[in-house]
């Protein structure tokens, strides 16, 4: 018969519990090595989301601006859901594709021609099938009666809806101006 290791020294319940504690604090630096692991892992996968996300955004941008150069509502429309959200500056909040229309369709008849459009992304953040754009533009227009181009420049923020397909499209957006509008009218 073999005699338990505790029972054959003195010291054995000393070392037992060295050895449990040594034991203990490998698994902890082992599970500490995986937690780290874990989270430098789902770092670099959002780091890679929001960096592809950012490109696909940064194609449809240039296609918007296309679009509003050539006065091509319905194509900038086909870009958002159909129960967008648009927060224009100096406007009431614009709900649904219809109410989005109707006001490009005024601005339209009032004679105003986007000359230029420049929006430059900021920062990109995914949150599920949400992505939130952030970012500057830089734009000119001309208006009946005014002999010179306006210029304008602000700040936007854009969230995109993830569509089954994998496409995007605008869920809510809104800008405003960094120029005292009145300043544009002298």
């Amino acid at each position: 018969m073999q005699i338990p290791l505790f029972i054959q020294s003195a010291n054995a319940p000393i070392e037992l519990i060295i050895n449990l504690k040594k034991a203990i604090m490998k698994r902890k630096k082992v599970l500490h090595s995986c937690l780290l692991l874990i989270l430098f892992m789902a770092n670099t996968a959002f780091s890679q989301s929001s960096a592809e996300y950012k490109l696909k955004i940064e194609k449809i941008n240039k296609e918007m601006a296309q679009n509003m150069l050539e006065g091509n509502t319905e194509k900038n429309l086909s870009l958002y859901t159909t129960d967008a959200i648009s927060m224009p500056s100096y406007e009431p909040m614009l709900e649904g594709i219809a109410a989005i229309r109707k006001s490009n369709e005024e601005m339209m008849k009032s004679g105003m021609k986007i000359t230029s459009f420049e929006p430059v992304i900021v920062k990109v953040m995914v949150s599920g099938n949400m992505i939130t754009e952030i970012g500057t533009y830089k734009m000119s227009m001309t208006m009946p009666g005014m002999d010179k181009l306006m210029e304008d420049h602000g700040k936007y923020i854009t969230i995109w809806e993830k569509q089954k397909d994998g496409s995007l499209k605008v869920k809510i957006d809104t800008w405003n101006t960094d120029v005292n509008p009145m300043s544009m009218m002298k």
